[in-house]
C-alpha cells in the first residue's frame, strides 16, 4: 500500500537525491531495505492516527524481507529519496513480463504533500506498463491523495482488499461428508513448472522469481495442491511478511471452488504450528475465501484496501494475496 501524500509544489524535493538500490555499493541492499521498512512503518502510523484509528504497529523491519527481494529482482526500479544521509521516501517498481507492480510508495510525514511521491511513484514505474501489459498496485481506500496519485496516471480501484484476521483453529477442518479435498505436497523447486502454469492461469503472468524467494524462507512452507495428480493450486504460510505473523498467502486455485478446501488446508498448518490468529488478504471477488472466514467468525481490521491497476487483469476469485510489498 501507500502514504505518499500530495503535491502542493513541484520543486520543494529538488534538492533530494533520488537513489536507485541498483546503484549502491554491493551488499547495501539489507540497508536500503531496512531503511524503506523504518519509512513504512513511520507514514501508515502517521495515516492511521490523523484519521483516528490505532497507530499502525508492526515489528522493526517488518517488510524489510520483502523489499530487499525486490531490491534483487528490481533493483533499477527502487528509488530511495535521501536528505543528505537520511532516507525519507521510497519508490520501489517490479516487473514480471508484461505485467508491472508498484511494490511500495511511502514518504515520511514531515516530506508529504511536496510532490515527492509524484516524483518517486515516476521514476519507479518509468516507461510502464510496457504496451498491451497492466500496471498495478495496493493502495488504502482511506488515502485519497495518493489514489488520485495513482489515478492520474491511469491506475484506477479495481477492487476492495479485505484484511481479515481470526483464529485459525476455527478455520480447519472439511465440512462433514466432503469428498474432494485435493492431495497436498510440499512445494520444491522441481514443482516451478507446475506453479507457473497455474499462474499464468489465474494471474497472467510469469512469477517465478517469486516462488523462488517464498521457498528460500524454511519457517514459511507451501504446499501444491493436486486432484487426480493434476496440479490444482498452491499456498504458503507467511505471506511476504508485511501483515505479520499468521499470514497466509499467496494462495492460488485453478477453480473458485478449491479456495476453500486450500485455506482450511493451510489454516489446520498454521493451528498446528501453535499460531493462533492467522491473517488472510482477500480480494472482495474472492467470495469462497471470505464465506468461510466470515463462518469461521474472522473480523474485519483497519481500512478497506484496494487493488487498483491500468485495466482488469487476473483472476480474483480464486486467489489471496501475499501482502502489499509482492501482490
Amino acid at each position: 500500500m501507500s502514504a505518499a501524500g500530495g503535491s502542493r509544489s513541484r520543486n520543494a524535493t529538488e534538492s533530494l537525491v533520488l537513489r536507485r538500490a541498483a546503484d549502491v555499493k554491493e551488499g547495501a541492499g539489507r540497508a536500503t531495505a531496512e531503511a524503506a521498512s523504518r519509512i513504512i512503518t513511520a507514514a501508515l502510523s502517521d495515516l492511521s492516527t490523523r484519521q483516528g484509528r490505532a497507530p499502525f504497529s508492526a515489528p522493526e523491519g517488518h517488510a524489510a524481507a520483502a523489499l530487499r527481494h525486490v531490491i534483487e529482482t528490481d533493483g533499477a526500479r527502487f528509488c530511495l529519496a535521501c536528505d543528505g544521509e537520511r532516507s525519507v521516501g521510497f519508490g520501489a517498481g517490479l516487473v514480471r513480463g508484461a505485467f508491472s507492480y508498484c511494490a511500495g510508495l511511502f514518504v515520511l510525514p514531515e516530506w508529504q504533500g511536496r510532490g515527492l511521491g509524484r516524483r518517486l511513484f515516476e521514476a519507479a514505474l518509468e516507461g510502464l506498463p510496457v504496451p498491451g501489459g497492466v500496471a498495478a498496485l495496493t493502495s488504502s481506500a482511506a488515502n485519497p491523495i495518493a489514489n488520485g496519485l495513482y489515478a492520474r496516471h491511469g491506475i484506477y480501484p479495481q477492487h476492495a482488499l479485505l484484511v481479515l484476521r481470526g483464529p485459525a483453529a476455527a478455520v480447519s477442518g472439511s465440512p462433514p461428508g466432503h469428498a474432494h479435498v485435493p492431495d497436498a505436497e510440499p512445494i520444491e523447486v522441481a514443482h516451478l513448472n507446475e506453479l507457473r502454469g497455474i499462474d499464468e492461469v489465474v494471474l497472467g503472468f510469469d512469477r517465478t522469481p517469486d516462488h523462488l524467494w517464498f521457498l528460500s524462507r524454511p519457517l514459511h512452507p507451501g504446499w501444491l495442491f493436486r486432484r487426480r495428480g493434476r496440479a490444482i493450486g498452491y499456498a504458503y504460510l507467511g505471506g511476504d511478511g508485511t501483515e505479520g505473523a499468521g499470514s497466509v498467502g499467496p494462495v492460488a486455485t485453478l477453480r473458485p471452488g478449491d479456495q476453500a478446501e486450500v485455506l482450511r488446508f493451510v489454516a489446520a498448518e498454521l493451528a498446528a504450528r501453535g499460531q493462533e490468529v492467522a491473517t488472510v488478504v482477500v480480494p472482495g471477488p474472492n467470495l469462497a475465501a471470505q464465506r468461510v472466514l466470515w463462518e469461521a467468525g474472522f473480523a474485519f481490521e483497519g481500512a478497506t484496501g484496494l487493488l487498483c491497476a491500468s485495466r482488469p487483469f487476473a483472476r480474483f476469485d480464486r486467489y489471496l494475496l501475499a501482502g502489499d510489498s509482492i501482490m
